[in-house]
């Protein structure tokens, strides 16, 4: 009998020996499963640009007569607007923010108070008539010196049309010698 009841317990230990195997062997099968699937690459890529409709980059006033700021917003003539478009190619999801910046050329000796300045965007007003009012580089990249005259956001590829004026304002006096006042228009983009 007593060996009858050790093959028993041995046979009992090889029999639970046997299902803890089997209980680890399939625990760890299902916890090292790992799923393969597809993720989707996605690259968005975007080009900002300006485009000047004269050959020049900017607006001049030289010896000018002071006017009104009625009057100055709808100057049409040659050299009394400058014409200028900013377009952006966005292909997939890019996003690009942008700023329009006046920047005061050298030799400009009208005082900057004197001069006004007025923003159409797609016909519509959107900066001044204020005077020049230099400001420090911004987050988009506009440099020390510049005046942001526009900013906005591109999401998807399309134009928008802008034309400046520049004039004297009405209270500004007249000096003796030759006065001039000039003004680069550049865009800065950043994704």
């Amino acid at each position: 009998m007593k060996d009858n009841s050790s093959k028993q317990i041995l046979l009992s230990v090889l029999g639970v020996a046997i299902l803890v195997v089997a209980v680890v062997g399939v625990s760890f099968a299902a916890f090292s499963y790992s799923k393969k699937g597809a993720v989707e690459n996605t690259i968005s890529t975007g080009t900002l640009s300006m485009t000047y409709t004269e050959g020049d980059t900017g607006i001049s006033i030289t010896n000018a007569m002071p006017m009104s700021d009625d009057t100055g917003k709808t100057l049409d003539g040659d050299n009394e607007k400058f014409e200028f478009t900013v377009s952006a190619n966005i292909s997939g999801t890019a996003t690009i923010n942008y700023e329009v910046a006046a920047i005061k050329k050298e030799g400009s000796n009208i005082p900057d108070e004197n001069v006004r300045l007025y923003l159409e965007k797609d016909s519509v007003g959107v900066f001044g008539p204020d005077p020049f009012t230099a400001g420090s580089q911004t987050a988009v990249g506009s440099p020390d010196g510049s005046m942001v005259i526009d900013s906005g956001t591109f999401t998807a590829t399309m134009t928008n049309s802008y034309v400046l004026r520049m004039w004297l304002a009405e209270d500004a006096e007249i000096g003796e010698t030759s006065q001039t006042y000039t003004v680069t228009v550049n865009v800065y983009g950043q994704a």
